[in-house]
Parts: C-alpha cells; sequence; structure tokens
C-alpha cells in the first residue's frame, strides 16, 4: 500500500501526502479492528488489488453508524463510503468497480444511507457517486459536497 498510495497526486483533492509504512502500519492496526472504541460505529477496509498481477492499487472504505435506534447493523444504518486509487490505475473502472461492490455489501447488511464527501472539482469521484445512484446535496464537508443515496430498509420476513 506505500507503494500505491505514495504518489503525491492522489492528495490533490483530499489533502495530506504519502504515508510512509509505519504511519500505515499503526492506521491499519487500528482499523482491523472493525469497531469505534465507543462501539457507535463499525470500519470496514477493503484493499483493491489487480486480479492480474496482485498489485494493491488503492482501497474502498466505509464508516457505518447505526440508526439512533437501532444497536447493531440489525437495523438501520448510514455509511459514508470513499475510494483511492494509485493514479496508475485511474481511469480503469477500479474505483467504480470497488464502491459499487461495497455498496451493495453495506445495502445487504442493514445500510438505508450512503454518503459520499467529493471535492467539487473531483470529476472522477463525482462519476463514481452517480454511478452508486448518489446525488449531490446542500451540505459540505470540510469544503467537500456531500452526495447521498437512501435505500428502502430491508425486511427479512
Amino acid at each position: 500500500m506505500v507503494l500505491a498510495l505514495g504518489d503525491p497526486a492522489i492528495y490533490v483533492f483530499t489533502g495530506g501526502e504519502p504515508a510512509d509504512l509505519p504511519t500505515l502500519t499503526r492506521r491499519y492496526a487500528f482499523q482491523v479492528g472493525g469497531q469505534s472504541a465507543d462501539g457507535r460505529f463499525w470500519f470496514y477496509n477493503w484493499v483493491l488489488r489487480e486480479m492480474a498481477s496482485g498489485a494493491a492499487l488503492g482501497y474502498v472504505q466505509a464508516t457505518v453508524e447505526p440508526d439512533a435506534d437501532a444497536d447493531d447493523l440489525s437495523g438501520p444504518a448510514t455509511a459514508e463510503i470513499a475510494w483511492v486509487v494509485s493514479p496508475t490505475y485511474q481511469g480503469k473502472g477500479f474505483a467504480r468497480e470497488a464502491a459499487h461492490g461495497m455498496a451493495t455489501w453495506l445495502t445487504e447488511h442493514g445500510v438505508t444511507a450512503l454518503l459520499a464527501n467529493i471535492h467539487p472539482d473531483h470529476q472522477a469521484s463525482m462519476g463514481v457517486a452517480r454511478v452508486l445512484g448518489l446525488s449531490p446535496t446542500p451540505v459540505t464537508v470540510d469544503g467537500e459536497v456531500q452526495w447521498r443515496r437512501d435505500y428502502p430498509p430491508r425486511h427479512d420476513d
């Protein structure tokens, strides 16, 4: 992942800079726990790999918060999703495929609202959001436009 996330071009819209191995190791050690310290949020982080070579090319992630009346993902929940793909692999459908796969998995597991915060100039991410059925809202978070899609609640009768 150090190689996949090492190109400074990735951070033009999101800010920040490439992380070194110790930083990524600490970050992933925390994320692999899957749940926030207070138990309120779940974290899902998937590394994207090219099938032919096995090379890491980015990630897709979600932070899931159950709605106020739910204790776990058996009830309605909201997920904020994000995707990052190395510039070497951009424009080849990897972000679209990964984000769609995660969105599908999340809705199959109780998510009823999907959010993505996207820089207003990041056309490629807006395209991925549109494929997911998200639409821009009037909400901005740290200068990014929040995109949203609501799904009907599941009824597992």
